[in-house]
């Protein structure tokens, strides 16, 4: 290999390099590629957490039970017993808590809701505690309402 063609593959292999460092660079801005994350689990779980936020929101209980774990399936049918009247008006999620340590995740919804014997409207809030088995980003939630007294009472 001559001087000039060792030149001209260094240039070409840092030119590869630089446009895979600048691609990289523009993946992490669009959320599609993340040094710390490779498998994308932080967005599935957000991703995951939305959907079930958002059933939840419309009522939709069913739906928002394929989310929750086998085992707790019936318990949660239960306890969205108490929101079947409920109207929610608005809701809002706190950050995400991970705990790495566990591969365990927690957010708290604060659901703003009202039904048609309550004339105000009160806050429940659920603790969402997401956890998934192995590496894949098949989430599901361990759910705790807190404030479905308030409901009950009227």
């Amino acid at each position: 290999m001559t001087i000039s063609s060792a030149r001209a593959s260094f240039r070409v292999l840092m030119s590869v390099s630089l446009l895979a460092l600048a691609g990289g660079h523009l993946g992490c801005a669009q959320g599609e590629f993340r040094l710390g994350d490779p498998f994308d689990r932080q967005l599935s779980l957000s991703e995951s957490q939305h959907r079930y936020t958002v059933f939840m929101r419309w009522s939709q209980f069913q739906k928002a039970k394929a989310f929750v774990a086998k085992d707790e399936q019936e318990d949660f049918l239960l306890q969205t017993k108490a929101l079947k009247d409920a109207r929610f008006t608005d809701y809002e999620s706190d950050p995400v808590e991970l705990d790495e340590e566990k591969e365990m995740a927690t957010i708290r919804v604060t659901y703003t809701v009202y039904t048609p014997s309550l004339p105000y409207e009160v806050e429940v809030n659920e603790i969402q505690e997401w956890t998934r088995n192995g590496v894949g980003n098949n989430w599901s939630v361990h759910s705790n309402f807190e404030g479905l007294n308030k409901l009950a009472a009227n």
